[in-house]
């Protein structure tokens, strides 16, 4: 039995590697480095990361976390039929074509297979080219992929909690009074690889307690899927670690809710109904609460009283060795008081190989940073400011 397994694993892998949704995503992955990197170079004249940081993103977090959620899954004897995984990539990846990646959550393309299969199984519908992927369609079945949407939400709250944070993109816009301010974007594509039983093939229950959900099947098969999962979010009135942590604790209860439901409804039916309505409207509800409330605050990046706010930091640059983060306000450069972005470059240019900087942090005190600057160093440290003089008149509020 154990090599019938190693052998169907392999399989799996194989078809993994030959998936369209992989390569699909990987090409989604540079066109948002792309797009990403033209609109930083408009605004700042430099760009942050180089074109390919999305693509790491893509392959990062997701394939570690997939992979261990596969054990609990298939542990669980989770069955999934066929057409229900090709929906779920198919949605995901014209949601991700639209580069609104509020729609690439997995309680949306789930949750929106799940009702075009109910719709299908309801009224016993007969699609050309992939009826015969429909014929064994029951409920179970049909609970079982309210159950993945569960799963794949309870990955989505985890990977914005560990990555959707980090790394976003800085934008300067005009605000309604027409001020120029600051903005944070986090947009992401995870890539989560996760294996699946299939109702049909050569394998046999390993356990007397194996599947845990019962199905009119005794045979199963594994196939390696990869979920594409995404995230945006526009931060405005805080720090995006604040923002994004918080969103992701959201959406991670959110899939717990939706799984809770959704194993329910394999001994009652309409709860994986009630699951799936939770699941669209409830991750619409995140999207639509963030946005009131972050309309509702005072924009966070801006020209202040007293001294320059960061906005964004250079990998590699002397600001970033200087520990400097975005959020803080350099009251001081080389003692003396700076209160634009001319005003630090020529406070800086005072001494040219070594620099002071008193810094106002994200946590109300004041601190001492400085440090040497070498030849070949970034001449203006790598630092973005809320109050940048270049391209800000591009953008609007929206």
């Amino acid at each position: 039995m154990v090599e019938v397994w190693l052998l169907d694993v392999l399989k799996a892998l194989g078809k993994f590697i030959l998936h369209p949704v992989l390569f699909l995503s990987v090409l989604l992955a540079i066109m948002t480095g792309y797009f990403r990197v033209k609109r930083e170079r408009k605004d700042f004249n430099t760009r942050l990361l180089d074109g390919y940081h999305d693509l790491r993103v893509l392959l990062s977090y997701g394939i570690a976390v997939g992979l261990l959620f596969s054990l609990v899954t298939i542990g669980a004897g989770l069955v999934i039929p066929v057409f229900a995984l090709t929906l779920i990539g198919a949605l995901s990846v014209f949601f991700a074509l639209t580069r609104n990646f509020h729609l690439v959550s997995a309680a949306i393309t789930t949750g929106f297979s799940y009702f075009l299969l109910v719709t299908v199984h309801y009224f016993d519908l007969e699609i050309p080219y992939v009826h015969t992927y429909l014929e064994d369609l029951n409920l179970g079945l049909l609970s079982s992929v309210m159950v993945l949407a569960g799963v794949l939400t309870l990955i989505e709250g985890i990977l914005i909690k560990l990555n959707g944070w980090k790394h976003t993109s800085p934008r300067l816009i005009k605000s309604e009074r027409g001020l120029k301010v600051g903005v944070h974007k986090s947009k992401k594509l995870w890539l989560v690889p996760m294996f699946v039983l299939l109702p049909t093939g050569n394998l046999t229950l390993p356990f007397d307690w194996w599947p845990v959900f019962t199905l009119d099947t005794e045979s199963y098969s594994l196939l390696c899927v990869p979920f594409l999962l995404g995230f945006q979010q526009l931060v405005k009135s805080t720090l995006p670690e604040v923002a994004i942590k918080q969103m992701g604790s959201h959406i991670f209860w959110l899939g717990a809710f939706i799984l809770t439901l959704a194993v329910t409804g394999f001994w009652a039916p309409m709860f994986s109904v009630a699951a799936g309505v939770i699941a669209i409207l409830g991750r619409a509800w995140l999207i639509y609460r963030h946005r009131s409330a972050e309309d509702s605050k005072l924009y966070y990046y801006k020209r202040q009283s007293k001294g320059v706010m960061i906005l964004g930091i250079l990998p590699g640059t002397p600001a970033e060795k200087l520990s400097l983060s975005i959020g803080e306000i350099i009251l001081k450069v080389n003692g003396t008081d700076v209160n634009t972005e001319r005003g630090f470059y020529e406070a800086l240019q005072k001494n040219g190989a070594y620099c002071k900087l008193e810094v106002l942090g994200t946590n109300g005190e004041n601190r001492f940073e400085q440090g040497a600057l070498y030849e070949g160093d970034h001449h203006e440290l790598g630092i973005l400011f809320a109050d940048q003089d270049s391209g800000w008149e591009r953008h609007q509020v929206s």
